[in-house]
């Protein structure tokens, strides 16, 4: 058994050490590294985004004019799309561009909406102006 501190070195077994990495083997690493963790990042970002873009469509904001209103509820014919949507209205709905008594039948609204018990919820109702050409073509 020898052992030697030159460059022929011996090991107790008598195999040769394996040679040590070089500096550019390590930077190969690290920027492997960096482009697999870049790769699964961009992955990631896609399916989050993804599922956003299907909650959004979902949940799309429906623009029509109001057909009928009572405290209660809110009917709708879609400028946006075809039917008829009716949303229940509560204290906690939040109006934008005037107050609930300002929403009247032929009045042009954005209703922000979640689905719960008994149907559609309004969360937020926005008035548009008379002369909005949102949802018209």
């Amino acid at each position: 058994m020898t052992t030697t501190n030159g460059p022929d070195e011996e090991t107790i077994d008598g195999a040769s050490p394996s040679p040590g990495r070089s500096p550019l083997a390590a930077v190969g690493l690290v920027v492997a590294g960096l482009l697999v963790g870049a790769g699964l990042g961009l992955v990631v970002g896609w399916k989050v985004e993804q599922q956003r873009v299907k909650e959004d469509i979902v949940n799309i904001r429906p623009v029509g004019t109001v057909t009928a209103v009572t405290d209660s509820s809110l009917t709708m014919d879609l400028l946006t799309s075809t039917g008829v949507r009716v949303f229940s209205v509560s204290d906690a709905t939040v109006f934008d561009g005037g107050d609930q008594a300002d929403v009247v039948e032929g009045s042009i609204v954005l209703v922000k909406s979640r689905s719960g018990e008994g149907g559609l919820r309004a969360v937020e109702v926005v008035l548009l102006p008379a002369t909005t050409t949102f949802g018209k073509g």
